[in-house]
């Protein structure tokens, strides 16, 4: 086989399997050291919790962060508290962004909730 097969191949296996009922990925267009932020409901008390999966690949195109909003004054067992998702636009290219609303230690489970990003990154503006 020669090189250009391989390097396609490749490519094709690093593709996430999604499943046939999946729900199509919103598209969100960054540029280079643009950051966009949204915040999703949760209740990490009950063991929920949003989580990004699959990881991304090294050298991704977008960096993602996932963090709880402090609200001190509901300070609270059982009290909602919202997670805001970030995502940075790193370098030009594609990625696709999945986060799931689910229990860490309930393997082959699906998520209570899922959000899809198909995210792409452009130059910086000059």
């Amino acid at each position: 086989m020669n090189s250009l097969k391989l390097m396609m191949l490749a490519a094709l296996a690093a593709l996430p399997v999604l499943a046939a009922d999946a729900k199509p990925a919103a598209p969100l267009n960054l540029r280079v050291g643009q950051k966009v932020s949204l915040v999703l409901d949760g209740n990490p008390t009950t063991g929920y919790i949003w989580q990004l999966k699959p990881a991304l690949p090294a050298g991704s195109p977008v960096q993602v962060e996932l963090s709880l909003v402090r609200n001190e004054e509901e300070n609270c067992c059982g009290f909602p508290t919202p997670t805001t998702l970030t995502m940075t636009g790193v370098k030009p290219g594609t990625q696709l962004v999945r986060v799931v609303y689910a229990r860490p230690w309930e393997k082959g489970k699906a998520p209570v909730q899922e959000k899809r990003f198909a995210v792409t990154v452009l130059p910086a503006e000059k």
